[in-house]
């Protein structure tokens, strides 16, 4: 059998599910593997705000992107032991030139943590780098670390802003918007490390939770009193970037068009970034459920238009997620093909084979 994923709008009464389906708020199991679909189980999802299904088909899932059209319209617009996603795998940037910027985001964190004065236009060259770095890729491998028990906050940082210009140049953004949107990504939490601060947090009356909901209202603050960052839009991402689509998020319940783009962009790839990175077992994401996770938000949390777009990036299988294909045989994604989203590129046992040139191979299963 093999898995197509289909919008809740066209599934039809009698067919199977092919996977787990999870809540999203409690992460408990909704319905089984094996489920049949009624039309009783279909209002459950939809008052749940389910919009895609993994179906049970005998048929080659089709490449086309009109096969999974849904809300989502495709005719719109510190770390000691590192460990990667897909082992054996190159980064989205020369190792070296990661990490250069992360130590140069660390440096620049530290002098405004004490306060000292920030010169913007070493900050502006460096981002400037790494958007021209970007804007060489032919193609996108989404291959960063997984674990980040040590210096969380610089390596998030230039993550989420590698994978925040993914998104932009699948966009089609101009340098012009893509500078300022690294710059977004680089410093969206900063305002995490003033959680303890007095200055910024009451922290004789602030809960934990409480004090976390502040760190976009602190690094607003730090970054425009500070004068690192003159840029209102840049800004205004860093404020809004936990901001929810359909306007329960904060800080200010801004919706769907009143949210700053960049924002929108940001907390994709903050999400992604979090959920394949962190430490706690219980938590940790393979890429293939944080894709998922991301999918079922669309339309409440993210905005669709730019969801869309960070698939035609990353595909239903990002790099990293180990597959069993229809001839038998198990092997790891490499990168999305960029023909279809059901149809990346697979490596297996060191061969290269690209689902969307050879049509008698499909994925059947994800086994991770």
């Amino acid at each position: 059998m093999a898995i197509e994923w289909k919008p809740i709008e066209n599934i039809k009464e009698g067919e199977i599910l092919a996977e787990d389906l999870y809540d999203k708020s409690s992460f408990n199991v909704l319905l089984a593997k094996g489920t049949k679909i009624t039309r009783d189980k279909i209002q459950i999802l939809r008052s749940r705000e389910i919009l895609w299904l993994p179906i049970e088909t005998k048929e080659k899932p089709s490449d086309e992107l009109e096969k999974i059209k849904s809300s989502i319209d495709f005719d719109q617009e510190l770390i000691k032991n590192e460990e990667p996603i897909a082992v054996g795998i190159k980064l989205s940037i020369q190792e070296e030139m990661y990490q250069n910027f992360i130590d140069s985001f660390k440096d620049i964190s530290r002098e405004l943590k004490i306060g000292e004065k920030i010169d913007p236009i070493p900050i502006q060259r460096t981002v400037g780098v790494l958007v021209d770095e970007m804007m060489t890729q032919k193609e996108f491998v989404v291959n960063l670390f997984r674990k980040h028990p040590s210096g969380y906050l610089y390596k998030h940082g230039i993550n989420t802003a590698i994978l925040s210009l993914m998104i932009g140049i699948s966009l089609s953004m101009s340098r012009y918007h893509l500078v300022p949107l690294a710059q977004s990504a680089v410093f969206h939490d900063i305002g995490l490390m003033l959680l303890d601060d007095p200055n910024y947090v009451d922290i004789g009356k602030m809960t934990e939770r409480e004090k976390l909901l502040q760190h976009t209202a602190i690094g607003y603050k730090l970054l425009s009193t500070s004068g690192t960052i003159d840029n209102r839009e840049v800004l205004d991402a860093i404020l809004e970037h936990h901001e929810k689509y359909d306007g329960s998020g904060i800080p200010l319940g801004k919706a769907k068009d009143d949210i700053n783009f960049y924002a929108k962009v940001i907390q994709i790839a903050d999400a992604y970034d979090s959920l394949t990175s962190t430490t706690s077992e219980a938590l940790k994401m393979s890429p293939y459920q944080a894709i998922k996770w991301i999918l079922s938000r669309a339309g409440k949390d993210y905005d669709p238009y730019v969801v869309n777009n960070f698939l035609k990036v990353v595909g239903m299988y990002p790099t990293g997620t180990r597959v069993k294909l229809s001839n038998g045989k198990s092997g790891m994604v490499l990168r999305s093909s960029g023909v279809g989203l059901l149809v990346p590129v697979v490596v297996v046992e060191d061969k290269i084979i690209d689902l969307s040139k050879d049509k008698n191979i499909w994925i059947e299963a994800v086994i991770y």
